[in-house]
């Protein structure tokens, strides 16, 4: 089978490897004219090591990964409102790397992939609804080729999503902005903690024993805050304790701080006749479980064995989606309720909110991941 992926991020090359062994003649194209890992650090949950172990990788990952002791939140001043222990023989391993170190370790895996970069599709005919011939693809370098299966792995904002599922399939918005990115961390500060303030919430998730991967968001429902840079951070952030002044004082020293705003993906089919979403193309889901590598590499497997168990591809693009729909569902509720922990804003919330974690956020946040972890994809 003539197969094509579109992108090459962590979606894109879990698709790839998946696919490896089975005898597929596999193309990917990326947009972009060299390979990038675009974000800033990746938190594997323990749902992350079955997946890691089918694809072949976990091993390259722990031996380069912050194995996590524990998860720590905390208010704004970083005092402790509660621990969620993960090293005490009930969880397998959690886990966190840079999304370049991520990367790699997949191409790694894919030393014989074709890759065209600087590519993008400009049309496509065939293939969709009722349609099972090849799909005939031209290119923006003006070639042009047949496939058997199209598999859509480019983002949230997916370019062939729009253009086979149409525009009005769009990203919903959370009313949230984020920014992400890398840092040294303060002597002492080796330890995860997510820090929840006034519609604010900053986490710090160390990558390494000196390196992390900060995250922080502000409540913003008009998107006004969504391009803001250092001055504004320091502003939004200037109440917050712990390892924060430190970090927020040596922002112009770290790379690039990447803007964003936080969306969802919800889409009810995810394929088209001979063509697939997977991803956060088919499901993109708010930061709050740690989901987006996961599920990627859940798909992409689940992906690989329905194609090797059914040789009608749309008979195995239904079990795709059938097994995996629910699943991502799943997870984007869950997502979307811990996200309300960030937008509260009125004293009396906050102290509530406050006394509530401490009582019961270990069970809280356990109640996210532990069905993921006890339950197959």
């Amino acid at each position: 089978m003539r197969i094509l992926i579109c992108g090459g991020g962590i979606s894109g090359l879990s698709t790839a490897l998946a696919l490896k062994n089975d005898g597929h003649e596999i193309e990917l194209i990326e947009k972009a004219s060299g390979w990038r890992a675009e974000g800033a650090g990746l938190h594997l949950p323990g749902n992350a090591v079955r997946p890691m172990e089918q694809l072949g990788i976990y091993q390259d990952v722990t031996d380069v990964a912050f194995i996590l002791p524990r998860i720590r939140y905390t208010d704004h001043r970083a005092v402790t409102l509660f621990d969620l222990e993960l090293q005490d023989g009930s969880w397998p391993v959690f886990q966190a790397i840079s999304r370049a170190a991520f990367h790699a370790i997949l191409r790694r895996h894919l030393p014989d992939l074709h890759v065209r970069f600087g590519c993008k599709v400009t049309e496509s005919r065939g293939g969709a609804d009722g349609d099972k011939g090849p799909v005939q693809v031209t290119f923006s370098d003006g070639s042009a080729s047949d496939y058997d299966l199209i598999v859509a792995a480019d983002g949230i904002n997916s370019a062939t999503r729009a253009r086979h599922w149409g525009r009005d399939l769009a990203p919903v918005p959370a009313g949230i902005s984020c920014w992400r990115w890398m840092t040294d961390l303060p002597d002492g500060q080796a330890e995860p903690h997510f820090m929840l303030g006034r519609g604010t919430v900053l986490l710090v998730m160390p990558v390494s024993a000196g390196t992390a991967y900060v995250f922080a968001s502000v409540v913003d429902p008009d998107g006004s805050f969504a391009h803001q840079g250092i001055e504004f951070l320091r502003s939004a952030f200037a109440d917050f304790g712990g390892a924060v002044p430190a970090l927020l004082a040596c922002m112009e020293n770290d790379e690039p701080i990447l803007p964003g705003v936080l969306a969802q993906m919800i889409v009810p089919k995810w394929f088209q006749g001979v063509q697939v979403l997977v991803g956060d193309a088919a499901h993109g889901t708010l930061p709050t479980m740690a989901q987006g590598a996961t599920m990627a590499m859940e798909d992409a497997l689940v992906l690989a064995e329905s194609l090797r168990e059914h040789a009608d591809i749309g008979v195995a693009l239904n079990q795709y989606e059938k097994r995996r729909l629910p699943r991502a569902q799943w997870v984007q509720q869950q997502s979307l309720k811990r996200m309300g922990l960030a937008r509260l804003k009125s004293g009396p919330l906050i102290f509530l909110r406050n006394s509530l974690m401490k009582r019961l956020g270990p069970k809280v946040l356990a109640s996210g991941w532990r069905p993921l972890i006890d339950q197959s994809f």
